[in-house]
Order: structure tokens, then sequence, then C-alpha cells
């Protein structure tokens, strides 16, 4: 899969280096969106499963024009995901491992269908995620959770409509591809402590803890609205 990337890259910086030569229109634009960021995970979490909430958040781009149909676009993201563990044993209680905030960045090469004042584009490019877990307080069960930053691919389509020759509105829906491993810390006392009645763990003051790795795909689809400006 690496490997693949690596290619990808090099085309696209191939590509840009020979329009850049041959082409003296280049323009650069900035633009921030706001965005509605869908969750699709699929896990195989032994005896549960992963439930990660959607997420309005934001992203700043900066694109690279080489002609005008033919651009790179590179973008930072951010948004924060309530995110619980649902385990069939239980299945009144979620156990909640905390806020995951994602930060993606992707790397894209996009070409754009002039229509007057409209721009549709298509794209495709690499994505590197991070992540970072804000996590809840220690209650018996799954104490909090940590995700590896990966590397995945993403597709990418919208349209920009422009205003006037600054300024822009922009349209965007980006698939991104991510599959990362996920650490889950559960604590117990010796044997999980159950209530009578919830039949969920409790806390109690002695923890042993174990941690327990899986391999989730995630794949977020995120729609973008947002205004930028070329210069």
């Amino acid at each position: 899969m690496k490997t693949q990337f690596n290619t990808l890259l090099l085309f696209i910086l191939t590509v840009s280096t020979i329009y850049a030569q041959n082409n003296n229109t280049s323009k650069w634009s900035l633009q921030l969106n706001a965005t509605n960021i869908l969750i699709n995970e699929s896990d195989p979490i032994e005896g549960g499963d992963l439930v990660m909430g959607n997420a309005f958040g934001f992203e700043i781009g900066v694109k690279y024009f080489f002609t005008k149909n033919i651009s790179t676009n590179f973008s930072l993201g951010y948004s924060n995901h309530e995110t619980k563990i649902q385990y069939s044993d239980f299945e009144q209680h979620r156990y909640p491992i905390g806020d995951v905030i994602m930060v993606p960045l992707n790397l894209s090469f996009q070409y754009y269908f002039i229509l007057n004042d409209f721009r549709p584009y298509v794209g495709v490019g690499i994505n590197y995620t991070h992540f970072y877990v804000k996590e809840e307080e220690l209650i018996g069960g799954v104490n909090g959770a940590e995700f590896d930053s990966t590397l995945g691919f993403a597709l990418q389509g919208g349209v920009i409509y422009d205003i006037n020759k600054k300024w822009f509105v922009n349209f965007d829906i980006k698939q991104m591809f991510i599959s990362t491993d996920m650490t889950t810390y559960h604590g117990w006392c010796g044997t999980p402590a159950k209530s009578t009645y919830t039949k969920v763990a409790v806390p109690c003051p002695d923890y042993n803890v174990e941690d327990v790795v899986n391999k989730v795909d995630l794949n977020p689809l995120s729609f973008g609205l947002g205004i930028g400006y070329k210069f």
C-alpha cells in the first residue's frame, strides 16, 4: 500500500513540475471550509462495536494552479468525535472512551471543468490522519483508548463558484479511506466487578489494566462549504 502512495505522490510532483515549467498562469488560493464529518466505522472488535459520532469541524486549504484546469491542494482539517464502545454482553450500556480528535492532512491532485463562473472538479490524493484522545475518567470496564496515526488515500469532488476575480465559494465532498490500530485499556478488580442492577463494571480501588489492539476502518466522509481568496 505504501508503495502505491509513494507512486501517486511521485506522479503528482512530476506533473506539477512539468506544468510549472511550461505554463505561466500559475495562481495560489487560500480557503476555509466548515465541514460535517460522517464516520463509517467498520471494526472487528471481539464482542463489541466501536461507536464514533459524526461531528462538525473545519478545514483550511491552499491550492496551486498550474493551469486553469489543473491544481494541487493541501488541506488541514479538525473535528472532535464522541466515541464509545458497545459490548454485546451489556446491551444497555456503552463505555465512553473519550472524545477522539481527528486531524487529517490531505494532498490531492485536482482537475477542473470550466463552466463560466462555475468550476466543478474531481480529485485524488493521499491522506495522513493524526488522532488525539481526550480520555474519560476511570470508572470501570474500558478506560480510554489510543488511535495510531495512519496513511491512507482520498477521493474528492466539488464545485467552485467565482464571486469575482478574487473571491470564490467552495463546496467540497471528500471520501477518506482510513484504517488504523485502536488500542483500548481495560481495568478490573481481578475479575470485572458487576453491579447487581446494571450488570456493568463498577469502580474498585485496585485496577489491573490490559490493553487490547484492534484494526478499525473509519472511512470518514466530509462535506465542506466555505469561502476562498485568490492571490
